[in-house]
């Protein structure tokens, strides 16, 4: 956490000012300053009428430019003990003790006291005779702290006094205002607040500042307005590029169900080096998978694996090895998916090998991957294994073993009709043959394997 925020450098920058006079100033009068009426009337009527600033006596004064050698050099349990006397001695109620409470509450605040700056600085926004600007501007500093405690209720109530007494509200505390609403679960509160800051923002022609984007994101995701979070996700690529967002905008297109513009989105993050987590790889190979660019999915994996993000298990393997066979790269698949098929508990990497297998012409491996696919079990497509089975049956001309292979395939509504075509062809095929060799043919028979 930084030391001391703006707010605080700016209350301590002005008491140092006004302790940088000899002690007789302290009993002079001080420069014309409006007050808050008086200001707004100017701000309208251009009108010149002006208050006199009350000052602290010279007693007083010497306390607290004692006080101030102890604060320049970070002393401030010495501060905290002179301040405190002051109280007692140096200083009489009212303005004076303002003034003295006012310094504590910073002293408080740069030992980390929280409790004791806000009940401390709470002393002097309370006290009657204390300078308004000054008040002002303290009961902003004791929100912050608030919300630092995780008061946001407290916070929320000095907020929103302070947006009552300033005469220019700042729009960063108005987006603080709307973070106590939001953690008080008071979010459509917090919302419009902020939807007001980016309209003022947009009028004036500036820039919304990162943080307040970010806040708005999250306002709008929670809300499940998922469109604007993607304008919120637009706005923050173009003004404050960073590879996060391009995350963001990937998911927010999942959620509206625009596939392909959240891959290109988690492409591009891809692309900028943005992936460091092994799901968001897997994600990306589904999903060139999806738009048909298996390549990219495989080499994409394989770089991942080699770099150590995606781990070389049975599931990430099984992927990377039908991103392979998706890309007819059946020599690449193979050795891949036997992996796979080794470390699996259940048959389904066994399955696609076989088609591999079958692909590359190697009737024998696909018959036996095949059988420990079925073997196996919990197959997602076990009409496909039993294809694949009477497929590699057929090649080796076991045509009785291939027509009961798709006769079991049959009983699947989706292999079905192809599973029929091919048992009355293996049959066929097999009585025509068996006649041939009757006849004296020499062919190929059964290869049992």
């Amino acid at each position: 956490m930084q030391k001391v925020s703006v707010v605080f450098a700016v209350a301590l920058m002005s008491l140092l000012l006004a302790l940088s006079v000899v002690p007789s100033a302290y009993a002079q009068e001080g420069d014309k300053k409006l007050s808050k009426e008086e200001k707004e009337k100017q701000l309208k009527f251009k009108d010149g009428i002006t208050r006199k600033r009350k000052a602290v006596g010279p007693t007083c004064a010497k306390r607290l430019e004692r006080v101030q050698e102890y604060v320049a050099e970070e002393q401030w349990s010495e501060a905290e003990k002179q301040l405190k006397g002051a109280l007692v001695r140096a200083c009489s109620e009212g303005f004076e003790h303002s003034e003295v409470n006012r310094f504590l509450g910073y002293v408080y605040y740069s030992q980390e006291k929280y409790d004791l700056a806000i009940s401390t600085y709470l002393k002097f926004v309370n006290e009657p005779e204390a300078d308004l600007d000054k008040k002002t501007d303290t009961r902003y500093t004791v929100a912050q702290l608030m919300f630092m405690t995780e008061n946001y209720k407290g916070a929320a109530n000095q907020l929103e006094k302070w947006m009552q007494e300033a005469t220019v509200v700042a729009r960063d505390g108005k987006i603080l205002l709307g973070r106590c609403y939001y953690n008080l679960g008071r979010k459509n509160e917090a919302l419009k607040l902020v939807e007001d800051v980016m309209k003022e923002s947009r009028t004036a022609k500036q820039t919304p500042k990162e943080s307040w984007l970010n806040f708005q994101w999250v306002l709008y995701y929670e809300k499940e307005q998922y469109k604007k979070a993607v304008g919120v996700n637009r706005i923050l690529l173009t003004e404050y590029p960073k590879i996060k967002y391009w995350k963001q905008i990937s998911a927010m297109f999942g959620a509206l169900e625009d596939s392909e513009k959240e891959m290109l989105a988690l492409d591009l993050t891809y692309r900028q080096g943005g992936l460091d987590k092994e799901k968001q790889f897997i994600a990306l190979a589904y999903q060139y998978m999806a738009f048909d660019v298996p390549m990219r999915a495989a080499r994409m994996l394989e770089e991942a694996m080699e770099d150590g993000f995606v781990e070389k298990n049975q599931k990430n393997l099984e992927v990377l090895g039908a991103a392979y066979q998706r890309s007819q790269e059946f020599r690449l698949a193979s050795p891949v998916l036997e992996q796979a098929a080794k470390m699996a508990d259940d048959g389904n990497a066994w399955s696609r090998l076989a088609g591999v297998y079958l692909n590359l012409n190697e009737n024998e491996k696909a018959l036996v991957a095949s059988i420990n696919a079925l073997s196996k079990g919990g197959l997602k497509r076990p009409d496909l294994a039993w294809m694949n089975r009477g497929t590699a049956e057929a090649a080796l001309h076991c045509y009785d073993l291939a027509a009961d292979s798709f006769g079991r395939a049959e009983r699947f509504d989706r292999a079905k009709k192809g599973a029929a075509n091919w048992k009355r062809y293996v049959q066929m095929e097999g009585e025509r043959r068996a006649k041939l060799i009757a006849n004296g043919a020499k062919l190929a028979t059964c290869k049992k394997v």
